[in-house]
This record gives structure tokens, C-alpha cells and sequence, in this order.
């Protein structure tokens, strides 16, 4: 009995934030989490996950919202 399971996960949010014209602010927030996780005993689980967050936030209420998810995963038995 085989079991290999690998689990990676990085998550990459990044926030710009500007409150007004007149008082310029721009707040930039960017923070990586990379987990592994590795396990034995008859399974191959591939998993990874990437997440990009982007907000925009201006004055004049214009509001972007971008959110990009790709998902990949891969099961495998062995008996």
C-alpha cells in the first residue's frame, strides 16, 4: 500500500486601495502561502491551487473586482 499525497496551495491576494483624488493613498498588500504536504499509502493526490485577488478601490465608487481560480486535480489508485 502506496499513498502519496501532495498538497500545494499558494495564495497570492494583492490590495490596492486609493480613498481620494486629493488625498492620495495607496495601500499594496501581497502575502505568499505556499503549504506541501506530503503523506504515503496507496493514493496519488495531486492538488494545486492558485488564487489571485485583486481589489481597486478609487474615490469615485469604481469598484474592481478580479478573482482568478485554476484547480487541478489528480486522483489516482494502486492497489
Amino acid at each position: 500500500h502506496t499513498h502519496t499525497s501532495t498538497h500545494t496551495h499558494t495564495h497570492t491576494p494583492t490590495h490596492t486601495h486609493t480613498p481620494t483624488p486629493t488625498h492620495k493613498h495607496t495601500h499594496t498588500h501581497t502575502s505568499r502561502h505556499t503549504h506541501t504536504y506530503t503523506h504515503t499509502q496507496a493514493h496519488t493526490h495531486a492538488r494545486k491551487h492558485t488564487r489571485t485577488y485583486t481589489n481597486t478601490h478609487v474615490h469615485a465608487h469604481v469598484h474592481t473586482h478580479t478573482h482568478k481560480h485554476t484547480h487541478t486535480y489528480t486522483l489516482a489508485h494502486t492497489h
